[in-house]
């Protein structure tokens, strides 16, 4: 039989063995070998791949995808689920196959707009905007003297915290882009990075940016590609939802109708002879308007959040107070969109400040009136989280269907740890609305059995009783001195995280303690990795992203059954969208894909060994729930504590 292209790469010993640690894991051979089969088919159909935790999907993926890029003249398109797998790719994976594979190869990576630094929003440092920041123009200063330097604008090249608000003043947002009429385009870093990415076999992007280019199918990707490789499906609901969402807070209105956004639309209002005392007078009108309506928003209490109807007296008194000046503005846009195919003029460059003002103020409007008419429930839903109001699909599906279609004959390959439930992709395909045409389930490659053991704890006290976080954390404090640390510890509610914490604190330890919120996550881990012993404390969304083999990570500890909170706005308008049944369809299984996603951190190699524990007698208490289903073998311990105050 002839050998297969990817023999020589994932076959024991071959050319991946090079990579240090490498372990060779049958499975990744087999996931390899159908990618290029798939590719090679050249057949716009869906693969969708379960590989579980520690095969190397990210290899699996790059080497079919480079070879057929390579071998075809093609570009293919790698879609993570955030920042953390794209860094990882970019700084360690793909540069290894640079070395490695035979054909050289061009790659890069594209991030959302707000990474990149906006040349014309940047020009305000240079008037009167460098004392913005409080530091005697220091930041100014380092950020006028990278820009003459940069090659990409890439913020993150810039040493400053991800909060400093020099970023948002200066990052090259959606909001107030001036597109084709943008007197800097030709300079645009974001424009230069596109053109370089059409010379790229590889592109790595995240879901986020690809959903907010293509949503609904309207408009295309700003690069064209030929495969859509999608690492961590499991995550592409939740991007696409994101990406769909709406959002209209005070602080978004208060930057929208500053001063500076009035000076610049009174030279841009002249063409429409709109006085400039009219102007004033609306503005000043608008202004007070929308911080009363949000006024009014944030009494409501809290029980009150959630909204099923149209908010119509603050719908009127958003068309009466800010209505007429938004009306202005779109006329004003739809004037200079007449003139999108024409070069920019100098008039027009000079009110730039202007257009971008205009455009933020309908847009803002858009929203805000979206939100208040409480559109579609409960096919949306819309809500007030205390600084924001917020609408978004409960269902994703729709969406993400309407993107797929678009990518006419592109081949596209769906891969995550965690696709399937039961065995089946049954409730992965209700998610995301995409029925593959193909659909394989790898095996583990660590004998789990042997390798990892569950304890179930009875703590005696549900989350919404008192007293249930100092017994956890006293439990959990109790697990993690007999484990000598080495912990992972995952909880239900930030209140937690913090009680937790404040537990672990409250005496001296043989071990480092780490805790969410006091560092970025990506600094966090960091220190997980290079302290052995250390433990660290966050909230369910650690259950992804934490890679730490061997004796760093030998516990994982879960204070509860990861059920979404029942008057999280989304499952509430879920509820209403499915009815009784929506707990058995889509909150159960969702719970367990979260179980699996935090297990699999605790394995991650043939050697490794350890428990997970999770304080939740229900996870025993109802076998109807087949919580553990996905963990066959494995050894289950019951525990329940002693009499506890």
């Amino acid at each position: 039989m002839m050998p297969h292209p990817m023999d020589s790469f994932f076959d024991e010993p071959g050319l991946l063995s090079r990579l240090e640690g490498f372990e060779f894991r049958p499975q990744q051979a087999q996931m390899a070998r159908k990618t290029w089969d798939f590719l090679s088919a050249g057949e716009g159909k869906i693969l969708a791949i379960e590989a579980p935790t520690g095969i190397g999907k990210s290899f699996a993926l790059l080497v079919p995808a480079i070879l057929w890029a390579l071998e075809g003249n093609y570009r293919a398109l790698l879609l993570t689920a955030g920042h953390a797998l794209q860094e990882q790719l970019m700084s360690r994976d793909i540069p290894f196959l640079q070395e490695l594979l035979p054909a050289a190869f061009q790659y890069g990576t594209l991030k959302g707009r707000g990474n990149y630094l906006c040349l014309r929003r940047s020009l305000e440092l240079d008037s009167g905007g460098f004392l913005s920041f409080n530091d005697g123009g220091k930041t100014s200063m380092e950020i006028l003297e990278w820009r003459r330097d940069t090659d990409t604008g890439d913020l993150s090249e810039l040493n400053l915290p991800e909060d400093h608000p020099a970023l948002g003043t200066i990052a090259a947002g959606r909001d107030g882009c001036l597109g084709r009429l943008c007197p800097f385009r030709e300079e645009c870093f974001l424009q230069r990075l596109y053109q370089r990415a059409r010379n790229w076999q590889i592109i790595v992007a995240n879901y986020h940016l690809f959903f907010s280019h293509v949503d609904g199918g309207e408009r295309s990707f700003p690069v064209h590609f030929d495969a859509l490789l999608c690492d961590e499906a499991h995550r592409i609901p939740e991007a696409a939802r994101s990406a769909s969402s709406r959002s209209a807070s005070l602080d978004r209105f208060r930057k929208v109708l500053s001063p500076k956004h009035l000076n610049g639309l009174e030279k841009s209002f002249r063409e429409l002879r709109v006085p400039a005392e009219k102007l004033s007078s609306e503005w000043k009108v608008a202004a007070m308007g929308v911080e009363r309506l949000f006024n009014r928003l944030s009494l409501l209490p809290r029980d009150q959040w959630a909204f099923k109807t149209p908010l119509t007296e603050l719908r009127h008194d958003l068309e009466e107070f800010l209505g007429p000046l938004a009306g202005e503005a779109e006329r004003l846009l739809t004037i200079v969109g007449k003139e999108r195919d024409k070069p920019a003029g100098e008039d027009l460059a000079a009110q730039a400040e202007g257009l971008s003002a205009a455009s933020q103020l309908a847009e803002a409007y858009d929203d805000l009136a979206w939100c208040l008419d409480v559109v579609r429930y409960p096919h949306w839903a819309t809500w007030w989280d205390g600084l924001a109001i917020q609408s978004a699909p409960v269902l994703a599906g729709p969406s993400i269907q309407d993107v797929l279609s678009s990518l006419d004959g592109v081949p596209v390959v769906c891969a995550s740890a965690t696709l399937s439930v039961g065995g089946a992709f049954d409730f992965w395909e209700r998610e995301t609305g995409i029925c593959p045409g193909e659909g394989i389930i790898l095996d583990s490659p660590f004998d789990l059995p042997s390798q990892m053991s569950i304890w179930v704890v009875e703590l005696g006290l549900r989350v919404t009783e008192g007293g249930y976080d100092e017994r956890a954390s006293r439990v959990i404090e109790k697990l993690c001195e007999d484990n000598g640390g080495r912990t992972l510890v995952l909880c239900s509610s930030r209140r937690l995280v913090g009680a937790v914490s404040r537990k672990m604190r409250s005496k001296q330890r043989n071990f480092r303690i780490l805790c969410q919120g006091e560092a970025p996550k990506g600094e966090l881990l960091s220190r997980f990795r290079r302290d052995e012993t250390s433990v660290l404390i966050g909230s369910l969304s650690f259950r992804e992203g934490i890679d730490v083999p061997g004796e760093g990570l030998t516990q994982v500890i879960l204070d509860r059954i990861p059920f979404p909170h029942p008057d999280d706005p989304l499952v509430r308008a879920r509820r209403d969208l499915e009815g009784r049944g929506t707990f058995l369809q889509s909150t159960l299984p969702m719970s367990r894909l979260f179980l699996r996603q935090a297990f699999g951190r605790l394995i991650r190699r043939k050697t490794d060994l350890g428990r997970v524990v999770i304080l939740d007698g229900r996870a025993l208490e109802r076998p109807d729930w087949e919580i553990f289903q996905d963990f066959q073998g494995v050894s289950i311990k019951r525990i329940r504590l002693a009499q506890m105050p």
